[in-house]
């Protein structure tokens, strides 16, 4: 499992969209594995490079001023912000958290409920469903027969879901499963490891990944997943 971002990144997004989530969680240490680390954080210098004597106004200004330690007068430079995205307004309207550029975390593998394995890179061209969730929880239970039921109105489209499960082993899934007849696919991630480097510290976490394989939203806490609103904004940017 690669993955080239900072959970921290994300965190900052979701963090607040946390109400109706399950805290209970597995954490997993963010240790090398054999494919590479589980988190390989990427930290900005641009804050440890400024000098004392600079001054950055809000990013809402969209100015940046400095002056010299010698008292010289301000300079004010205009920085032209980032375009919002054009998907941001309908997926906020959902209780999504847009991230201001997509980010990009690399590839992951993990295993099949059903037995096999999938990694992130050979759904690329698709719009992903990543979907952190657990047995035990009730928000994540509550929200599954909306994802089986966008599923099945999509599944022959470009689309893909993801479903892990974190910190189970795979007879409590498979039981869970074969019990609610659930039929999208499930995966499993029993150490935590993998929801430990997307930030689901509660669940369920669920993130939308874009068809080149960068994430570009997420949230915390159940939705309905087959509502005619969420299935429009699916269809939207599989569409692009």
């Amino acid at each position: 499992m690669r993955i080239f971002r900072s959970a921290a990144l994300i965190a900052t997004g979701v963090a607040f969209l946390s109400l109706g989530a399950c805290a209970k969680h597995t954490t997993a240490a963010a240790e090398p594995t054999s494919g590479g680390s589980a988190v390989q954080t990427e930290v900005s210098s641009a804050a440890t490079d400024q000098a004392p004597e600079q001054s950055v106004t809000t990013a809402a200004t969209g100015t940046v001023s400095s002056a010299a330690s010698s008292g010289d007068t301000a300079t004010a430079t205009t920085v032209s912000a980032a375009p919002r995205p054009w998907y941001a307004d309908s997926l906020e309207k959902l209780g999504f958290y847009v991230f201001p550029a997509p980010v990009d975390v690399g590839d992951f593998t993990v295993e099949s409920a059903k037995g096999g394995s999938m990694s992130l890179s050979k759904e690329k061209g698709k719009i992903v469903l990543l979907n952190f969730w657990a047995t035990w929880c009730p928000p994540c239970r509550a929200e599954m027969p909306s994802i089986q039921a966008l599923w099945d109105k999509r599944k022959d489209k470009d689309f893909a879901i993801i479903a892990v499960s974190v910190g189970e082993q795979k007879d409590t899934v498979d039981k869970f499963i074969a019990d609610n007849k659930y039929s999208y696919p499930i995966y499993l991630d029993p150490t935590g490891r993998l929801g430990s480097a997307f930030n689901a510290s509660s669940i369920p976490t669920t993130y939308i990944i874009g068809k080149d394989g960068k994430v570009i939203a997420g949230t915390q806490g159940g939705h309905e997943y087959d509502s005619p609103e969420v299935i429009a904004a699916f269809d939207e940017l599989m569409a692009k």
